[in-house]
């Protein structure tokens, strides 16, 4: 241990503990056994006062009190000397959140805890959203800072910072210390500084708070502007005292409570009105200012939702554009919905409803990559038209595909009135005179899709014959008359499962008969096409019979019918969306 060579304690910061009892008196060779008792005496009070800081209840016992224990009355005046009167830990939460709110865009703030363990940093900057975050720094423990103090138990060294600084060469410890902060606690430049001490009228951890507030003008400093060098009259540099309080989760606590800085918003998909393309845009969800506890609701629309589920995704503006700051999952039918949710901290969020959000562990880029080119139509009213061959060996391959079809449509819209189908099987001309228009045409138009299933199963198979041709455009005379009838406000898909092509309406250069009744197809298409709604596939026996008119009249998509099953028929024809058409994002509710 250091020898005593100026007999005086530290002073605390920025005010003095008291001179009188506290000094400690010098003893010397010629003590009578009076001035003996009395330096004895002096001891223990002196040191009785570092043990009442160090611990109130127990403290008298404690073995490094020179000249014995304490008496009642002893200690009762060294507790009433430690008491030191820490400050509410709501007005240093206060104080902490105002230093905080006078920040700018690119304010930092420092908070330097001093306390029983050693100094530890804190800093509080604006992370990449804008939002403040508290960083605090490794612990630099007062056997780094005072190791002369520490050459006993952790008992004593605690002692020691309390003030028990007797036979303890004051003068190398202020010079050890204030050597050790400068290395080991460097303070950041251009922060605002606050200072607060946990140990409060302990003369080290007071005396390294004085120093640290010293090197602010010190040399190689740069402080912030129009700070003036510490002075202990200054309240700005007067440390804030605080007695049995976690620093770090007061600062958290404070920060969580702030009111938000900037806007957060929800993530939702529209449709750029030109293009047609889906993009990510924002619908508010809370705004600068609201406070801990604000609660929002906004109106949502679940279009094609996503296998895995609707994300709710919060965001942020920054300079260099949005930033996400949660990601959220859950699941939601298609329809409208309400989102609610609560702000619970600075930049946090929490989703009361619906219940079942759970935190989104893709990337960013991969939700980005989930979005589809264009927004495919809701289907909510649904009109089926299956035009069928009658004729050739691929007749029950067509219909059974077509049954299928319409089942898993059945089971997609289960409402009667959003579904419809019409079944349409054609045969073959019969150029003898007179009969050229005879059993052309079997089905039955738009009806349940039950019935339409007995329809199917009704139709039979007609001989083919050696004419090339096939009166589809019989069929789509028959098709034209019908959906012109349709409203507009419901989806018709047209379903072609055949092989032939159609009669032309003329002689032509392929070779093939003219339709008996100068049916043109083409114009017979052009009157379908004019419905809003329409998608059309073809389903053929083989690409070898790909031609002019197939290719027409596939506008929405061309299968192979031993390549095609229900489900591919109806994400071909958006009946279900397909994968790449989901939306993984929600869609604004204009309508609330």
């Amino acid at each position: 241990m250091l020898s005593d060579t100026n007999g005086t304690c530290a002073c605390g910061w920025p005010s003095s503990p008291p001179a009188a009892a506290d000094d400690e008196p010098p003893g010397g060779p010629g003590a009578v056994p009076d001035e003996g008792e009395r330096l004895r005496s002096a001891q223990r009070a002196f040191d009785a006062v570092a043990a009442a800081r160090m611990s109130p209840a127990d403290g008298s016992d404690l073995p490094f009190i020179r000249g014995g224990r304490p008496s009642t009355a002893e200690w009762a005046e060294a507790l009433r000397r430690a008491e030191t009167g820490g400050e509410p830990v709501e007005r240093f939460r206060a104080r902490i959140q105002r230093a905080i709110t006078e920040l700018s865009d690119r304010g930092r703030l420092t908070i330097v805890e001093a306390g029983e363990s050693g100094i530890v940093v804190t800093v509080v900057d604006l992370d990449g959203f804008g939002l403040p975050r508290p960083r605090p720094r490794p612990a630099v423990p007062w056997t780094t800072l005072v190791p002369a103090l520490a050459t006993g138990s952790l008992q004593e060294l605690r002692f020691r910072l309390a003030g028990g600084l007797g036979g303890v060469d004051q003068g190398r410890l202020w010079t050890e210390l204030h050597r050790n902060l400068e290395d080991q606690v460097p303070l950041p430049d251009g922060y605002r500084l606050e200072f607060v001490c946990t140990a409060p009228g302990w003369p080290v951890p007071e005396r390294a708070l004085a120093d640290l507030a010293g090197f602010v003008n010190g040399p190689g400093q740069n402080p912030p502007e129009a700070w003036t060098a510490p002075d202990s009259h200054d309240p700005r540099w007067t440390p804030f005292r605080l007695t049995g309080v976690d620093v770090a989760a007061a600062v958290d606590d404070a920060v969580a409570a702030l009111p938000l800085r900037a806007t957060l918003e929800l993530v939702v998909a529209e449709v750029e009105p030109r293009s047609g393309k889906v993009l990510p845009a924002g619908a508010q969800l809370f705004a600068a200012g609201d406070e801990v506890g604000t609660e929002r609701a906004v109106h949502l629309r679940c279009v094609h939702p996503h296998d895995e589920g609707t994300v709710l995704a919060v965001m942020t503006w920054r300079d260099d554009g949005p930033r996400v700051l949660f990601t959220g999952v859950v699941r939601l039918p298609a329809g409208q919905h309400r989102i609610r949710a609560v702000l619970a901290g600075a930049g946090q969020v929490k989703f009361i409803e619906p219940g079942g959000v759970v935190p989104d562990r893709r990337s960013w880029s991969e939700l980005m990559a989930t979005l589809p080119d264009r927004l495919v139509p809701e289907v909510t009213e649904l009109d089926v038209v299956c035009v069928i061959d009658l004729c050739g060996g691929g007749f029950e391959s067509r219909r059974r595909l077509a049954s299928e079809f319409v089942r898993l449509a059945k089971r997609r819209f289960p409402r009667p009135e959003q579904l419809r189908v019409a079944v349409i099987g054609y045969g073959r001309h019969d150029f003898r005179l007179g009969k050229e228009r005879s059993g052309v045409l079997g089905g039955a138009w738009l009806a349940p899709a039950a019935v339409a299933l007995d329809t199917l199963a009704g139709l039979r198979s007609v001989r083919p014959d050696r004419v090339p041709g096939a009166p589809l455009e019989d069929a789509l005379h028959l098709v034209a008359q019908g959906v012109a009838k349709i409203p507009p406000r419901r989806r018709v898909v047209t379903l072609f499962f055949g092989d032939r092509p159609p009669h032309p309406s003329r002689d032509d250069a392929d070779g093939l008969l003219p339709c008996p009744g100068r049916i043109d197809w083409r114009k017979q298409l052009q009157r379908i096409e004019q419905h809003p709604g329409l998608t059309s596939a073809v389903v053929l026996d083989s690409s070898e019979s790909l031609g002019s008119a197939w290719r027409r009249l596939g506008r929405t998509a061309l299968l192979r019918l031993d390549q095609a099953d229900a489900g591919q028929l109806a994400a071909a024809t958006h009946v279900i969306v397909p994968d790449s058409g989901r939306l993984v994002f929600p869609m604004l509710d204009t309508e609330n």
